[in-house]
């Protein structure tokens, strides 16, 4: 069931054509040919392996990752495309009868207590001068946009969207919030305790919902990589009516900056390797940095540890070592310059000597507390360094003053789950 639009206001497909974010017609898992969409959607949160993702698709036979799994020398990319096609054929996926905006409302747990996230699913238009105004946040590696554009170029669809924040003042929200309380949800899932819900708005209540998130900058949270390889397909496309070509568009899912529940968590530094012995790599750090001992803890100790420094106004980090535990005061960043990219800075480049080969070779990132102090504390790490997320309002700034961050300096939580709607390139209906 679709949320009902306003009978006495006509939806203007022109003028919704004019604008750079627009309704369209998504593709739609049927629930009556797959069973429980819990089974189907992709999980809301990053898949660190092909192996996994691989593994997570094969527990369904129509599970949103068999898209979306990494490939290295493009065979996976020919199955998907073919199997995304089949799914059409034969109304596994179908595609909806008219434009919609579409409401997502996601409601999670952290650290104990309840979210819920409220966006909306729209297109973006990828002109490069009259499009949407996607403002990136960070870098991107030429290898991952060239992965993500031969999945695009083979499969010809999207399974996921791009992340953005309205860099608003609340409300987007607020009409969000009117949406999910007037209106029933097309359909709601529960996932591992996260509860899913989607709505479809059309007629002039989507048309106003395109033209309240045109009204403001958007800034890219997350996928980076799907947003700058749709941009390459557009480019390579050399479509005659961007207006009409699907592949002149990019899916997003905009949620509103004052979003109580949009979380932004930091991102831990865990090393497998230092280049001499620790006495003297504290030693050196001391001479750039306030530094103090502390005393060892176990896990939950420093993990609550780990909370307080996240609610610090001082920019600070923990250093787990095998020997102890430092509170590091950091030196002040240069314009408000976010604690990972000190740290990579003064502590890995710097004080370690790493080149970034070695970073790569040695460093693996991660959001939980939890696993990067268990993996010093059994041994499989030599030392884990522990930071404040970036505050949100210092990433909208930077993005739009056209200063990016380096990869692994945020991490939006939870992420966007895969396979909630699929945005067909190929299909001349998908803009309606």
């Amino acid at each position: 069931m679709t949320a009902r639009p306003q009978p006495d206001r006509a939806y203007d497909g022109t003028a919704a054509r004019m604008l750079p974010l627009r309704p369209f017609r998504a593709v739609r898992y049927a629930p009556e040919r797959v069973g429980d969409l819990a089974a189907v959607l992709g999980p809301p949160d990053d898949v660190p392996s092909a192996e996994l993702a691989a593994a997570l698709a094969a527990q369904h036979p129509y599970h949103c990752l068999h898209l979306e799994v990494p490939d290295a020398d493009g065979q996976q990319f020919t199955q998907a495309a073919r199997r995304y096609r089949i799914w059409r054929a034969e109304g596994v996926l179908q595609r909806d009868a008219q434009p919609a905006c579409y409401v997502y409302a996601h409601r999670f747990a952290l650290e104990g207590v309840r979210f819920e996230r409220l966006g909306v699913l729209l297109v973006a238009s990828l002109d490069p001068v009259a499009g949407a105004r996607l403002l990136p946040h960070e870098g991107t590696t030429t290898e991952l946009v060239e992965r993500r554009l031969r999945q695009l170029e083979a499969v010809q669809a999207h399974a996921g969207a791009v992340y953005a924040i309205w860099a608003g003042d609340g409300a987007l929200r607020q009409a969000l919030e009117a949406i999910v309380r007037d209106e029933p949800p097309l359909w709601s899932v529960t996932v591992n305790g996260d509860e899913h819900r989607l709505w479809a708005v059309t007629g002039a209540r989507a048309q106003e919902l395109a033209a309240l998130a045109t009204s403001r900058p958007l800034v890219v949270a997350d996928g980076h990589h799907r947003y700058a390889a749709a941009q390459r397909l557009a480019e390579r496309a050399r479509v005659s009516d961007p207006s009409a070509d699907p592949r002149a568009w990019v899916p997003v899912h905009v949620v509103d900056a004052a979003d109580p529940a949009l979380v932004v968590r930091p991102i831990h530094r865990v090393l497998s390797w230092l280049p001499c012995d620790w006495d003297t790599l504290r030693a050196h750090l001391a001479r750039h940095a306030a530094v103090d001992s502390l005393t060892p803890r176990p896990l939950d100790g420093v993990v609550q540890l780990a909370g307080d420094l996240a609610r610090s106004r001082r920019p600070h980090v923990l250093l787990l070592h095998r020997q102890e535990l430092l509170a590091v005061e950091l030196p002040t960043g240069a314009d408000g310059e976010p604690d990972a990219v000190v740290v990579d800075r003064l502590l890995l480049r710097h004080v370690c000597a790493l080149d970034q080969a070695t970073i790569e070779r040695v460093a693996t990132y991660t959001p939980d507390t939890s696993e990067a102090v268990a993996a010093v504390q059994s041994g499989r790490a030599v030392l884990a360094v522990l930071l404040r997320p970036t505050p949100l309002a210092t990433i909208l700034a930077r993005a739009q003053a056209g200063q990016l961050l380096p990869p692994k300096t945020t991490y939006f939580f939870p992420k966007l789950p895969q396979g909630i709607v699929f945005y067909d390139l190929a299909d001349p209906l998908t803009l309606g």
